[in-house]
């Protein structure tokens, strides 16, 4: 029985033996997939590092970009602004200086309006400072058949034209903006090239 001991205890410590080496070889494998893993993780978080570094640095350029076209457009609107007040002062200029004609000049520019503008038969009625010169006017064109009416209120030169279905504004503000209107491409482009 002594040899059936002897050969159990051998059995017995070949079987401890084998489970230790399985048991080593499997803590090295799992020791090895765990370095394995780690180095995995590792390359993950350095590629989500500098996919997060390259995504913060389009933004901040995108940023730039934005404030910079922002920056410029603001810089371009202020200029036009100017640009505009610069037209808006010359057309007021020439309107004043429209306002204050010398009498013979104003009375040509009378006649030149009313020349083109009535039909006939119509009623004017005239800036207050106009009137003494529209009523010469009216007079010296009989064929026209026209009416002096009360003097249009609010009006610093020209007149205004009264028909039977309709009303033209031949003030001196209203040429100045039809003028405006029809030449304001070609004064910008004077001013501004």
């Amino acid at each position: 029985m002594a040899a059936d001991v002897n050969g159990a205890e051998k059995l017995l410590k070949s079987i401890i033996e084998e489970a230790h080496s399985q048991a080593a070889a499997a803590e090295a494998r799992a020791s090895f997939e765990a370095d394995e893993i780690r180095k995995r993780a590792e390359q993950e978080r350095e590629k989500l590092r500098l996919e997060y570094e390259e995504k913060a640095r389009a933004s901040r350029e995108d940023i730039l970009a934005k404030a910079r076209t922002g920056a410029e457009l603001e810089s371009r609107k202020d200029r036009l602004g100017r640009r505009t007040a610069l037209i808006d002062e010359a057309y007021e200029e020439a309107y004043a200086a429209l306002c204050s004609l010398a009498p013979g000049s104003r009375e040509k520019v009378l006649r030149k309006l009313l020349e083109n503008e009535c039909e006939g038969g119509e009623t004017v009625r005239p800036a207050e400072k106009d009137r003494a010169a529209l009523e010469k006017l009216v007079e010296s064109m009989p064929e026209k058949k026209l009416a002096l009416g009360e003097n249009e209120p609010g009006l610093e030169g020209g007149f205004t034209l009264w028909g039977a279905n309709y009303f033209k504004d031949c003030s001196f503000r209203a040429l100045m903006d039809e003028t405006r209107e029809r030449t304001k491409a070609e004064t910008a482009s004077v001013l501004f090239s």
